[in-house]
């Protein structure tokens, strides 16, 4: 496989597998967090390589030149192919998400979703947000079901509310994380992830401020809504809530960072809060003390229970 088409897709998604599958779906990471395999890569008969990231919500693809393949080149008619049948896939996803969401269920404390949260440090919620709800689904392997387990959905939506993904927990009948490869997935999207998430409260004024706060995971988000107070958002990922859109009118935002061995949970924080003292808002940014630790752990650790 040409050394182009790697550059290709690190410039597109950000990184790169190591070897691509002349045949079938090649997963790889997309991110530092264990296990994984949201980038996908898929050489086609046409001779078109398609691949993309499903957490990113990012696509592309590539065609070698004929010849020697010594000067590879974009291919017009495949490009209009790509976008019609990626506007194809966008609505045909959309209609996907739109239906599991209506179809899900409330959580219930009861529940195995509910259990799940107790057990994650969560019991104390005292009711569960509208965005969140359950269901069951089946759960894919590089394409084989490998089983049917309950599932926490979170709602992920843009700026404007519109429903652009699903973030899926894969959870045991008995409350823990599914014995899956991957038990955290976010669904195919239908739209862009920037500026998009999970809208678990709605801003309120503290001290004379319409205030938010903002975190990554959708189990620190609650942890730092049940510690504080603060209203928080999830945005599901560091590369998220670097782009993250705040509602018209906010006057105090909250960033409540993952402290990252790597920093990129902190550095997405700060460009995050650049743009917001940029834009006027009061903002704060809060980091735990502990490197490796994020603000559900502060908050267990805490002796939440």
């Amino acid at each position: 496989m040409s050394t182009t088409i790697y550059a290709e897709i690190l410039r597109t998604v950000g990184f790169a597998p190591h070897q691509i599958k002349r045949s079938g779906l090649t997963r790889f990471a997309t991110s530092s967090r264990a296990g994984n395999r949201d980038g996908w890569v898929r050489v086609m008969a046409d001779g078109i390589i398609r691949f993309g990231c499903w957490r990113q919500g990012v696509t592309g693809w590539w065609r070698d030149g004929v010849g020697d393949h010594q000067a590879p080149r974009r291919d017009e008619q495949a490009d209009r192919q790509a976008l019609e049948d990626a506007e194809r896939q966008r609505q045909r996803q959309a209609r996907i998400n739109r239906q599991l969401i209506h179809c899900a269920h409330r959580l219930l404390a009861q529940s195995p979703v509910g259990m799940y949260l107790q057990h994650r440090g969560l019991g104390k919620l005292s009711e569960f947000p509208k965005h969140l709800r359950m269901t069951e689904l089946p759960y894919f392997d590089d394409g084989a079901e490998i089983g049917v387990y309950p599932v926490m959905l979170g709602a992920v939506t843009d700026e404007h509310g519109a429903l652009v993904g699903l973030h899926r927990t894969y959870i045991s009948a008995n409350g823990t994380k599914a014995p899956v490869p991957q038990p955290k997935k976010l669904s195919r999207t239908s739209g862009p992830l920037s500026g998009s998430s999970i809208k678990l409260f709605q801003p309120t004024i503290i001290d004379g401020k319409l205030t938010l706060g903002v975190a990554e995971g959708l189990e620190t988000t609650l942890a730092c809504f049940l510690a504080s107070g603060i209203p928080t958002w999830s945005c599901t990922s560091a590369g998220i809530l670097k782009s993250f859109v705040w509602p018209v009118g906010l006057q105090s935002l909250v960033i409540f960072a993952d402290n990252d061995a790597s920093g990129v949970g902190q550095s997405a924080a700060r460009e995050l809060a650049g743009r917001a003292v940029a834009a006027g808002l009061e903002c704060r940014v809060l980091v735990p003390e502990i490197v490796g630790t994020d603000w559900l752990d502060v908050y267990v650790a805490g002796g939440s229970e």
